[in-house]
């Protein structure tokens, strides 16, 4: 009776056994290793990028811009206020050339807020530039990501970038955009230096009384402003500057 009642006992734990070693057991029926198990997997990633090869930019672009993000734009935030923009260009240009760099500033005094717009002439050089993510600079760490297209930032585009209103009769009044918060007239008048000015007139926040970052200039003649529109998108301190004819004539 005792080897009668333990048999039901012994019997059922090796068919238990059994059935947890199933979904890891080769073709001949035999378990598969722990360290077998784990090879296969670890494989197949480092053939991924090898086979994928190059992207071509244009490729790399659209598909960022597919995703959601702003193609060769980066974000950087978390830095020390005393940072400067040669000292995030110095950073972010040992990744590639730059496009551009944007300094986001407080509204109120103009003085840096820690967090920059970086652009790199190409997606992959942006892509590479997030190894920064985590980089301590100062007595901080920097934060890097990729600069996500918002809604805002695509109206900006279709109304600033693609559809220029056309030039009136009698204009002799440009828009001038896109500008950094500490420019003066006096950088205006030697951006614009092959053209005789007029008048300057700055947007200024009225609740900060501080630049909103675009103004109208009014040029002597339709030489002058011809010259001027023909400067769209150089850039000035370190940005693009968007130059149109003026939407209004101030007489």
């Amino acid at each position: 009776m005792a080897a009668e009642d333990q048999a039901p006992r012994t019997e059922p734990r090796p068919d238990k056994a059994k059935k947890r070693k199933k979904p890891k057991k080769d073709k001949w029926g035999q378990p598969l290793s722990a360290v077998a198990a784990e090879v296969e997997p670890s494989v197949e990633p480092a053939e991924e990028p090898s086979a994928e090869g190059v992207v071509p930019a244009a490729d790399a672009e659209a598909a960022a811009a597919a995703e959601g993000y702003e193609p060769s734009k980066v974000v950087a935030s978390g830095l020390p206020y005393t940072t400067t923009e040669a000292d995030i260009r110095k950073l972010f240009e040992f990744y590639g050339p730059l496009g551009s760099v944007q300094l986001s500033r407080f509204p109120d005094s103009g003085n840096f807020r820690g967090l920059a717009f970086v652009c790199f002439e190409s997606d992959e050089d942006a892509v590479r530039s997030l190894e920064l993510d985590g980089f301590k600079i100062g007595n901080r760490y920097m934060r890097v990501e990729r600069c996500r297209v918002t809604a805002s930032s695509n109206k900006k585009r279709k109304t600033e970038f693609q559809t220029d209103p056309e030039k009136s009769l009698g204009c002799l009044s440009a828009y001038v955009g896109n500008l950094s918060w500490n420019v003066t007239e006096k950088d205006l008048r030697d951006f614009f230096k092959s053209s005789k000015i007029a008048w300057i007139r700055f947007a200024i926040d009225k609740r900060t009384g501080c630049s909103r970052g675009f103004c109208h200039i009014d040029f002597q003649d339709d030489e002058s402003l011809e010259k001027a529109v023909a400067m769209n998108q150089s850039e000035l301190q370190g940005r693009p500057v968007k130059v149109a004819y003026s939407v209004s004539n101030r007489g």
